[in-house]
């Protein structure tokens, strides 16, 4: 029998209120050797903006995996440097034989990606970007982050991968498929299904369409008011931000009394809203991925979404178990979103069906276990 030998994992994460990251780096904390250690180092709690969501006790919430928690502020305000010299300081203590990054949008990836060739440390970055996020624009601006990107990227041993359009991306900026070593996400559907009760009320006496998340420019939820004026179904909002007066200035100015803002909905009670609608709707104008989808798919519930999200047509299969749309303005495309919900009854089967078999693709053990794969590869060449 082969032994393994031990590897020190360090994660360098950014939000420690992300229940779905949470729940990954937990699986790969009970799936590693028990000669092998894992630290995840959280930047900070969560974003400015997003503290409304955060419905746990810090202080006393039990993690199943070792964390460090290096601030409390919202994200916006701490200092890139001092995340620097914190992640230089704990790869020194910790002396890992991998480091995993999320993204490179931290200014201080480009130092510890240097820090880490200097002392023989393999780098794996996790990448959320897709291909139709990353190719607009001419600009020199654009130019100079194109370049920026690339040399991160070239510095990198190994990537996660959020999907096949990240993959894309990837394959766009010179990486080789070898060095891919995860092409999936998951979240966790036992917590998430752990909040619906078997009692729960119809948040809503009408059937509905629902959209869950931040009220955010990249969102296109103007354009979605719009698109209400012409299907015959309620839709709930269920999110803040800072779209949110602008939301309820449309709704009265265009007497949109088919709208409903729910405003800030705890994570916890989500489900009965998924449990509940007709489908859901994700119809943003740039979306890395959309979680809210895998939650939507887990209660067999269709998604419509745009094809600037992620999860377009790799969770989300036009004409299989929900409606990828070009945009939701156009009158041919809302002729398609009129249809689909007149057709919708006797897809539904189908559509069930069809999410039975993503969730056994995007499963949280299974993405666990391809990148607990990818660091044994990575810690012993």
């Amino acid at each position: 029998q082969t032994t393994l030998a031990s590897m020190r994992i360090l994660i360098l994460h950014n939000l420690l209120w992300s229940q779905y990251k949470s729940v990954v780096f937990e699986k790969i904390t009970q799936t590693c050797s028990p000669d092998d250690e894992v630290l995840v180092v959280q930047t900070t709690i969560t974003e400015k903006g997003r503290e409304d969501l955060v419905d746990f006790d810090v202080a006393s919430y039990a993690y199943q995996f070792p964390v460090k928690l290096l601030n409390r502020i919202p994200l916006q305000q701490v200092s890139p440097w001092k995340t620097m010299w914190d992640w230089i300081r704990i790869t020194r203590e910790f002396k890992p034989d991998v480091i995993n990054l999320t993204g490179y949008s931290e200014p201080g990836t480009l130092p510890i990606l240097l820090f880490a060739k200097c002392l023989g440390i393999r780098t794996i970055m996790t990448v959320e970007s897709i291909e139709n996020l990353s190719a607009r624009g001419n600009s020199l601006l654009h130019a100079l982050k194109t370049r920026y990107k690339s040399i991160l990227i070239n510095l990198c041993d190994g990537f996660f991968s959020y999907g096949l359009n990240t993959n894309k991306f990837l394959f766009q900026a010179g990486v080789s498929k070898r060095k891919i070593l995860s092409f999936l996400n998951a979240f966790d559907k036992t917590a998430f299904l752990n909040t619906l009760s078997e009692d729960s009320v119809k948040p809503h006496p009408k059937p509905y369409l629902l959209f869950v998340g931040r009220l955010s420019p990249e969102k296109n939820l103007p354009a979605l008011l719009q698109l209400m004026k012409h299907v015959p179904i309620d839709l709930l909002v269920a999110g803040n931000g800072p779209q949110y007066p602008d939301l309820i200035n449309q709704k009265e100015v265009e007497a949109l009394d088919n709208v409903h803002l729910l405003g800030t909905v705890a994570w916890g009670n989500l489900a009965n809203l998924y449990q509940h609608a007709t489908a859901l709707m994700l119809v943003s104008t740039a979306e890395t991925w959309g979680m809210v989808a895998n939650e939507a798919q887990e209660l067999h519930k269709p998604v419509i979404c745009t094809e600037a999200c992620g999860c377009a047509n790799d969770l989300v299969i036009d004409g299989k178990n929900g409606l990828v749309l070009s945009d939701i303005t156009s009158l041919a495309n809302i002729a398609k979103v009129q249809q689909f919900l007149l057709d919708l009854p006797a897809q539904q089967s189908a559509i069930e069906t069809f999410s039975a078999r993503n969730a056994q693709i995007f499963n949280v053990e299974k993405l666990a276990s391809e990148m607990l794969s990818g660091f044994r590869l990575l810690s012993k060449s």
